[in-house]
């Protein structure tokens, strides 16, 4: 309804989970890097609690992304405390069976699939979504199956994922022996009034709209209605686009907030807190004040090319619109100045270090254009997709300028994420089979370099579809 009219690809606060939307915060950060850590240091159960609408499913499914490649992961959604059973669930998350199996050859096919994949150097990873649902009796069938862990190889890791009392349950008296084998643990908390904002933030940026279409004041509103909670985030900010879009507001002031929020909140399911305000906040008067910088140009404007008038000199958007103008005129220099100077917004961080690494690629400077796309890589909140593409670019990069064997291990990584992406899994093959260059002084040809040519303008049309 109101996307075309914020300049927006899809909806920013759609509530289905979506790792590509997941901001990386200060709390999701530290869960995902003590999910990770579980995974490198062999943990036979990492426990992951949070309160509904945190963002757990969202922390899993990046995980299941990322580590695909390497390990067989499975991972169950709907076991229930009151079924037989769990193990028919786990057969089939792993796609070993469609069909029920009596208890003995329903553990002996799990056992044998176990030992494949540890044939093979590969760890089974399963992961159990909504764990407090389970019970008791059920995790105490989980305890069982990690004793098919024997030896010296880990051949199976187990992550439960659940609502607090999940971690109320596994504090039982007779839940000790299953405590004692769990070797990281993390609850989320909510976020703060600063990554509330943030977030806000990042998602209108990955859904291709203006970063500031919401002010402070009415992100500040947004963090004390929801309290930090990502899920109500979502649903407060997604009517308050449908409000401002049936009032044509340029910008989402704390007003329009407060009256999508009241309006919202009449039927007195949504959970909203400091809810008494919000008819005085409703019935104010706008305050002209609260808008601090030029609102985002509507897409009709855009087409009729009144939004020049709307961008304020000087600022991160201007420095990078020239950048690009003056690029394109082939004055490389002066555009990498004013892509530094867009730089300097977190906003534009990937963008514009992503084209100064392209201009130096231009320039013949391989080493300027890598160090380049080192940086935009920093960017810890872009989106998967942007992120694939400058690791692709880099790689092509080093690969050009003969570090073989680093391009190899950024073409691997990609590969991880999405084995599909464009021609990596062929590069990393081919790099990895190659005997090393034997020096000649002579840096290698590139081949295939249409691919390469193309990826680039792929990403110049990604960055201008962003602006």
């Amino acid at each position: 309804m109101y996307e075309s009219f914020y300049n927006l690809r899809t909806k920013p606060f759609a509530l289905l989970p979506d790792s590509d939307f997941l901001y990386a915060g200060s709390t999701h950060r530290a869960a995902y890097s003590l999910l990770e850590y579980g995974l490198l240091s062999q943990a036979p159960f990492i426990v992951l609690t949070g309160d509904p609408g945190m963002g757990k499913t969202s922390l899993l499914q990046k995980l299941v992304a990322e580590h695909r490649g390497k390990h067989a992961l499975g991972l169950v959604t709907n076991a229930r405390y009151d079924v037989e059973h769990l193990l028919p669930w786990i057969l089939l998350s792993l796609g070993l069976c469609q069909k029920q199996l009596d208890p003995v050859e329903a553990y002996h096919t799990f056992s044998e699939f176990l030992n494949r994949e540890a044939r093979q150097h590969r760890r089974v990873i399963l992961i159990i979504d909504e764990a407090q649902s389970l019970g008791a009796e059920l995790l105490e069938e989980l305890r069982l199956l990690s004793n098919l862990n024997d030896g010296k190889t880990l051949k199976l890791q187990i992550i439960l994922s659940g609502q607090p009392d999940l971690h109320t349950l596994l504090q039982r008296i007779d839940m000790t022996q299953f405590a004692q084998r769990i070797v990281a643990d993390y609850h989320l908390e909510p976020l703060t009034d600063v990554d509330t904002a943030n977030c806000i933030r990042h998602r209108l940026q990955i859904a291709g709209g203006h970063p500031s279409l919401f002010t402070n004041k009415a992100c500040a509103l947004v963090h004390r209605l929801t309290r930090g909670n990502p899920r109500l985030i979502n649903q407060v900010c997604d009517i308050t686009l449908t409000y401002g879009f049936a009032e044509q507001a340029k910008v989402i002031t704390s007003k329009i907030v407060a009256q999508a929020a009241l309006d919202r909140s009449k039927g007195g399911i949504l959970p909203l807190a400091g809810k008494e305000d919000l008819i005085t906040l409703a019935g104010a008067r706008e305050d002209t004040t609260e808008i601090d910088m030029p609102p985002p140009a509507s897409a009709q404007e855009k087409l009729s090319g009144k939004s020049a008038v709307l961008e304020q000199e000087g600022s991160p958007s201007s420095f990078y619109d020239e950048g690009v103008e003056l690029k394109k005129e082939g004055r490389l220099d002066r555009a990498v100045e004013m892509f530094e100077r867009a730089a300097e917004s977190p906003f534009y961080w990937l963008r514009a270090h992503a084209q100064m690494g392209l201009c130096y690629k231009t320039m013949g400077d391989a080493q300027s254009a890598i160090q380049a796309f080192r940086t935009a890589l920093q960017d810890q909140s872009a989106p998967r997709k942007e992120v694939l593409d400058v690791q692709y670019f880099l790689a092509r990069t080093l690969e050009s300028a003969g570090q073989t064997g680093e391009a190899a291990t950024f073409y691997r990584r990609i590969v991880q994420v999405n084995p599909h992406f464009k021609d990596a899994a062929f590069r990393a093959k081919d790099l990895t089979a190659k005997p090393k260059h034997q020096g000649n002084g002579k840096r290698p040809v590139e081949a295939n370099g249409s691919w390469f040519d193309g990826a680039i303008e792929n990403l110049q049309r990604l960055i201008g579809s962003h602006k």
